[in-house]
């Protein structure tokens, strides 16, 4: 009988293990978009409230991301989740994730860890911990 309940406990560990990372990669696909493709109808599905509050505001926010260079579709630069932990402290999560500079002039791949809170019943961005670029 505890075989089974040890059992049954792992493999409810590994679902949310698994569903956790889904949800990650998923979150920096829109991520990858709003940033490289200036979809920002998806702000508010990738950032937080806070985060959004403290760039400037949506408005300010949205100005600053059509500023950055578009991607063209060649070339465009994917995201590759490395990691991630949640912490012990509420839901919250770290993901370190990493540019895949396969097809770009820059061969050096950069990565950032994100800081992840839960919103609103879904993983946004609150933040970055280091940035190599």
């Amino acid at each position: 009988m505890h075989l089974l309940l040890i059992l049954l406990l792992t493999l409810n560990i590994s679902s949310t293990h698994a569903s956790d990372e889904k949800t990650i990669k998923e979150l920096f696909d829109k991520y990858e978009r709003v940033m490289s493709e200036h979809k920002t109808e998806l702000i508010d599905d990738v950032f937080t409230k806070k985060f959004i509050r403290e760039s400037g505001g949506k408005e300010e926010f949205i100005e600053k991301i059509k500023e950055l260079p578009k991607a063209k579709k060649k070339t465009k630069l994917k995201r590759i989740l490395e990691r991630w932990k949640k912490s012990k402290i509420g839901n919250m999560f770290i993901a370190k994730v990493k540019k895949d500079t396969h097809n770009s002039k820059n061969s050096e791949p950069t990565s950032s860890n994100f800081v992840l809170i839960e919103e609103d019943g879904k993983l946004k961005i609150d933040g970055t911990v280091s940035d190599d670029e």
